[in-house]
């Protein structure tokens, strides 16, 4: 039997990209494939569910919300897990099936895509990121499988952030047909040696992107940070 390590479950507020200020029930699961310089989640315990335990915690919450959001972490490394745990949660809820990824793990997208509705995925920029090594491959092959889906492409900026970086990811993006939001997220730092990048910087990436892909660019930061939630 299948099982997944989650850290935590609650409800909340989107905090990124296109659907701030949806109310949303949280999914975190344990562990990551990467180790950004950026990243603000820190895991320290999980329990293990099965897909009826974790079916029935989630129906202990009223249907007061929008969507179901699996965050992490990186919620694709339980693939197996969540093609076994999804139809079931189909059977009792209609909310829409929010994933939240960091896009590097294309093969168990494509395991469990048809199982989600919208999909937030992450494009690691290496001069914003830290070196992760060489993610642009899975990116390009992650985004044409989650273009089947609506579909938020969301790339963290920082002051140290490249201008070849934005390059590489317009070339991947303007090589999917599907219209799709575009997202530059203003870091929020993390530590004392990460800064967010000034007005200039972003203007400049948004209209670059915009013009070279044709898709819609937003500039938007963390807004749950902003608001002291979760």
């Amino acid at each position: 039997m299948e099982q997944a390590k989650i850290s935590e479950i609650f409800l909340s507020y989107q905090g990124e990209g296109p659907f701030a200020g949806s109310r949303q029930l949280f999914v975190r699961f344990y562990g990551c494939n990467l180790d950004c310089g950026y990243c603000d989640t820190f895991l320290e315990s999980y329990k293990s569910f099965s897909k009826e335990a974790l079916l029935g915690k989630i129906l202990d919450f009223e249907e007061g919300y929008n969507e179901l959001t699996l965050t992490g972490g990186e919620p694709l490394l339980y693939a197996p897990f969540l093609k076994e745990f999804l139809p079931l949660f189909r059977k009792h809820r209609r909310n829409g099936v929010y994933l939240e990824t960091n896009g590097t793990l294309p093969d168990e997208l494509d395991d469990v895509i048809d199982h989600v509705d919208i999909i937030a995925m992450d494009l690691k920029l290496p001069s914003s990121t830290g070196d992760q090594g060489d993610l642009w491959g899975a990116h390009e092959e992650f985004i044409k499988t989650a273009s089947r889906k609506e579909l938020i492409v969301k790339a963290v900026i920082t002051d140290s952030t490249s201008i070849d970086d934005i390059k590489e990811m317009s070339r991947i993006i303007a090589g999917v047909k599907a219209k799709f939001a575009v997202v530059l997220q203003p870091v929020t730092p993390v530590n004392s040696s990460m800064e967010a990048p000034d007005e200039e910087m972003l203007t400049y990436f948004k209209e670059y992107l915009k013009k070279e892909t044709g898709q819609e660019v937003m500039i938007l930061g963390q807004v749950h940070k902003c608001l002291g939630i979760k």
